[in-house]
């Protein structure tokens, strides 16, 4: 019998050598897949917290909303999305650094006009149900919800 030949038929110690081989792969994806679950939670996100004052003059179809207090919101970050009796009209990041003299930040105090007629072509009545969403587009949340009231502030 050759040397090969017996280093081949000698299987003492294998089951023991695989066995261990195995348990460790084992714990290596256990840990692997804890690890991926711990690393892969980013914390809570970071949405911008204000204080809105808002109103509709429906003579002039204008929605108003001005920022009364909290953050200074980031305007490329901003988007605010009307509903007015089930119809989605959006108004862009764009749309609201123009409104607010090309500035960066709406800060406090600073007013938002948007003119429903010339916007989106709607005129708004007294019995009509406005709601209005500013959402974070980062995060892709709605951070603040309102119901406006017609009338002057």
């Amino acid at each position: 019998m050759s040397e090969i030949e017996k280093f081949i038929k000698n299987s003492s110690a294998v089951s023991d050598v695989l066995g261990e081989i195995l348990m460790t792969t084992v714990a290596v994806i256990l840990l692997s897949s804890i690890a991926m679950s711990i690393f892969s939670y980013g914390g809570p996100d970071d949405i911008p917290h204000t204080q809105v004052n808002e109103w509709v003059d429906i003579e002039t179809d204008t929605i108003y909303l001005e920022n009364s207090g909290g953050e200074f919101i980031d305007v490329e970050s901003l988007e605010i999305v009307v509903n007015v009796n089930g119809v989605r009209y959006t108004y862009s990041s764009s749309n609201i650094s123009e409104n607010l003299g090309n500035k960066n930040n709406w800060e406090l105090g600073d007013r938002i006009e948007i003119n429903t007629s010339s916007e989106w072509n709607l005129q708004i009545e007294e019995e009509d149900e406005v709601d209005m969403y500013l959402i974070d587009k980062r995060s892709k949340k709605v951070f603040q919800k309102l119901r406006l009231s017609t009338g002057e502030n």
